[in-house]
């Protein structure tokens, strides 16, 4: 069992709810596993799908999956002997975009710091 951490001014729900989100970001704290919930956002897919989407060995794509699985970001559903795939927390598809655009604030920033640095250094 994890230690319990007590911070000032907080309460155990909201300690609790905190750690909650921590494990959901921790679970999508890698490309193919945000690569693989932005493929599910369009619909369920079977491993075997997904592994042809993102050029990945079914181990690994498995792997990353069984991670998603065990934070809540997924399910399955069997069909014969397919298992496929689906988001369990449609919820986080708004936050992901909302990253899109911080990644991309943060790139064009990144891009003027560059040119600015570039024409100082060419005076």
């Amino acid at each position: 069992m994890p230690k319990t951490r007590h911070w000032k001014g907080r309460d155990d729900n909201s300690l609790l709810l905190a750690e909650k989100k921590a494990g959901i970001l921790k679970a999508l704290a890698h490309p193919i596993r945000i690569t693989v919930f932005e493929v599910l956002a369009n619909g369920e897919k079977t491993v075997g799908e997904l592994v042809d989407l993102l050029g990945e060995k079914n181990a690994n794509t498995s792997r990353h999956l069984a991670v998603m699985r065990a934070a809540g970001l997924v399910e399955t559903s069997k069909e014969g002997l397919n298992v496929h795939y689906s988001i369990k927390l449609p919820c986080l598809i708004p936050l992901l975009s909302f990253l899109d655009d911080g990644v991309c604030k943060i790139a064009d920033e990144q891009s003027k710091m560059a040119e600015l640095l570039s024409a100082k250094g060419a005076k």
